[in-house]
């Protein structure tokens, strides 16, 4: 309530009294009338008072936060999420297709170890056993056989073994190269082959292919004599 408003209040109630000395009782008829509206009037404005006051206490103390605010940083995270998910996901494949075609040039170039050798003395069924176990995770599954039979696995440890010799890559490079279809790795060895303390090196070069899987998909060999001096020991 404003000051002059609690000023006129006030001289209503002290005519009110003055009026009540004097016994006028028309005149104090009329003031208790105007009186109690004025008291009415007061309360109103008090009470509207203390409201307009809670309201200005709440609208200082809390920070209303825009609708679309916490939606639009969600949003940027998932997006972000996204592109970070993607921009990973290339890198890994091509590292499971480099990984397979290491392996696979390990297995072909190094040994023979002992489990392969006793494969080898036991029976047919123990290498096929053997040679599922190293190599069907490197191919896809339809397709396993087919590098089996056209002889693009185990198609130098066995005429090492007859031959009496080992086997040890000694150098390995793999170079990711591009292709139409599939991922392809340019690779070049530098093999070591040893018998009775004579130890002999020999290249072998070639292209490996491996589908999104990182699987072996094709496989080019060139070998530069290796197989035909094992054979010919």
């Amino acid at each position: 309530m404003s000051l002059s408003s609690v000023k006129i209040l006030k001289r209503f109630i002290s005519l009110f009294v003055n009026m009540n000395r004097h016994n006028n009782q028309e005149v104090i008829s009329i003031l208790k009338i105007v009186l109690k509206a004025s008291l009415l009037a007061f309360a109103l404005l008090l009470a509207a008072g203390c409201s307009d006051l809670e309201s200005s206490s709440t609208g200082s103390g809390e920070k209303e936060t825009p609708p679309d605010a916490s939606q639009e940083s969600e949003d940027s995270l998932n997006v972000s999420e996204e592109k970070k998910s993607s921009d990973s996901s290339s890198p890994k494949e091509s590292m499971e297709g480099e990984e397979t075609v290491r392996t696979y040039l390990e297995y072909e170039f190094t040994g023979p170890g002992k489990a392969l050798r006793q494969a080898l003395d036991e029976s047919h069924t123990e290498l096929f056993t053997y040679v599922e176990r190293q190599y069907k995770p490197l191919f896809p599954e339809d397709n396993y056989e087919k590098f089996v039979n056209e002889n693009y696995v185990m198609n130098w440890m066995p005429f090492a073994y007859e031959a009496g010799y080992e086997l040890e890559p000694v150098d390995i490079q793999i170079d990711k190269v591009e292709d139409i279809e599939n991922d392809a790795y340019q690779f070049e060895i530098e093999v070591e082959y040893s018998k009775d303390e004579e130890i002999e090196t020999a290249n072998v070069s070639g292209r490996i292919n491996t589908n999104d899987q990182g699987k072996i998909s094709v496989i080019r060999i060139q070998d530069d004599g290796l197989n035909e001096k094992l054979r010919n020991h």
